[in-house]
């Protein structure tokens, strides 16, 4: 039996990899992880070392280890991270995924700000792997789940803390720890100085990064137990299939999962999409629908007669191709008569100007109907009557702060640089050197910063007190000095270090 064959047969058993079956055209030493580019707006690139993959990068492509993403002045975009943490770029800024391996509680992940402005949500719980963000010479963590904006467009580059406990570290000359709703400015001239704020002053694209934390909250709140047992149930991918379509549980099928949109006569689940190049996978399928990240990592599609088109995820759970092995082409177990998916390109020898491919495959005509896709209609599926799974009650949410809130005050676009309404200068993307000041306008007041900014050197330890409790500051390195007295009311600040003065 030939290797396509064998492949698949495993995916009509519900395999849980292809891994010993087929291998990309290029295989080799490549990552056994990856991240979801989850959201694309205006220009977004993707590259690795020198080889540009994509200059108009699509969302659901997978990132591997060793990718840079850009953004232009037009651009954004946002990663998905199997936990559920997620980096977001503004407008000519730019990240590499220095580091990827491993997954769950024993997964590392490494991101470098190469440039601009980006955003960080990190989980860091029990069940999630150990993750840092670096950013010029420094390099933040999270103890339990935060939310960081990063801006290198004053370098040495400012941290603000929206939720959360951050850690930062700078060479080996300074530790601050930082909570929320605290901000922190380092210096260019020391690196063991920096300038700490007990608030934080609000940027245009705050409100921004709230905007996709309420669109990924929205689809968390349909979600059902589909995923309860399935590998990296935590990640967002599984909310898309929940709000965007069905779940039912099939006896000897385990559960099946459809689209709306697979009711409608002629739906191809590789009808509209694009082949992506990525180094040690050769070409990969990418769809263009807005879920269509698992469905086409793993599991197996199939057609069911008098029903449609479904997706199994997998009898013994969801494991992504790429977590053992190589394959990137259609996943699909069981089709009807005639139907043949799109053919897989073949990497070439020698890889210059990669780019992606569009398909736009006209849809297949069928004869009948197909039942509706909604969450009342009962379908037959492998010869079972079965209801759609509902939404769980209560509803989780996301756990995400609502990061437009700045100092308890609702952020609004007023410009790209606050109080100035110039853009801003960016170090490191390849294109641009502004970032737009169009971000999405939200509603609500301003925040302003409404304490004195104290500055420190990194041998001073400090601690803060006052009417109402606050969170103590520790930082270690250089020689210590006596901090500014702080205002009434404010906390009172001890410093030492070096020299040992109190």
């Amino acid at each position: 039996m030939s290797a396509w064959l064998l492949a698949l047969a495993a995916l009509a058993l519900g395999a849980q990899t292809l891994a010993p079956l087929v291998r990309a055209d290029d295989a080799g030493a490549a990552p056994a992880r990856a991240v979801r580019l989850s959201n694309v707006d205006g220009q977004v690139q993707l590259s690795t070392g020198n080889q540009v993959l994509a200059d108009g990068a699509v969302a659901n492509t997978p990132l591997f280890e060793g990718t840079r993403v850009v953004t232009g002045d037009d651009g954004r975009a946002e990663i998905q991270f199997e936990d559920g943490s997620v980096a977001r770029l503004s407008p000519n800024s730019a990240l590499t995924l220095t580091v990827l391996r491993g997954a769950g509680p024993n997964g590392r992940a490494e991101i470098t700000l190469d440039g601009g402005l980006g955003y960080f949500e990190l989980q860091n719980g029990t069940q999630s792997g150990a993750m840092s963000v670096k950013f010029g010479d420094s390099v933040a963590t999270a103890g339990g789940f935060t939310v960081l904006r990063i801006n290198l467009d004053n370098l040495p580059g400012e941290l603000a803390v929206f939720s959360g406990n951050a850690h930062l570290e700078r060479d080996s000359a300074l530790t601050v720890d930082l909570h929320g709703g605290e901000s922190v400015a380092l210096s260019a001239n020391d690196v063991s100085r920096y300038t700490l704020n007990e608030s934080i002053e609000p940027d245009s694209w705050d409100s921004w990064n709230s905007d996709r934390d309420q669109v990924l909250t929205s689809e968390s709140a349909a979600k059902t137990g589909a995923a309860n047992d399935y590998a990296q149930s935590s990640n967002p991918a599984w909310s898309d299939l929940d709000a965007n379509g069905n779940w039912y549980s099939v006896p000897g099928q385990g559960n099946i999962w459809s689209p709306n949109d697979a009711s409608n006569p002629g739906w191809d689940p590789y009808g509209n999409g694009n082949w992506g190049y990525s180094p040690g996978f050769g070409y990969t399928w990418i769809s263009a629908n807005s879920w269509g990240y698992l469905p086409y990592s793993c599991g197996a599609w199939n057609w069911y007669e008098s029903f449609g088109w479904g997706w199994a995820p997998g009898m013994g759970g969801c494991s992504p191709w790429w977590g053992a092995g190589f394959y990137g082409g259609p996943n699909i177990g069981a089709g009807f008569g005639g139907y043949r998916p799109p053919m897989r390109p073949r990497a070439p020898r020698r890889p210059t100007g990669i780019g992606l491919i569009g398909v736009n495959r006209r849809p297949i005509p069928m004869t009948g109907q197909l039942p509706a896709r909604d969450k009342s209609t009962v379908v037959r599926i492998a010869g079972y009557t079965v209801q759609p799974m509902r939404p769980v009650s209560p509803r989780p949410v996301y756990d995400h702060s609502a990061s437009g809130f700045v100092n308890r005050t609702v952020v609004t676009n007023v410009g790209s640089v606050p109080g100035t309404g110039q853009g801003r200068v960016v170090a490191g993307p390849t294109f641009g050197v502004s970032r737009s000041g169009s971000a999405p306008a939200a509603s609500g007041a301003r925040g302003s910063s409404s304490s004195a900014a104290r500055s420190y050197a990194g041998g001073s330890a400090h601690t803060s007190s006052g009417a109402s409790p606050a969170p103590s500051h520790v930082s270690s390195g250089g020689g210590g000095y006596i901090a500014p007295a702080a205002p009434a009311g404010g906390g009172g600040h001890a410093g030492g270090g070096g020299g040992g003065h109190h």
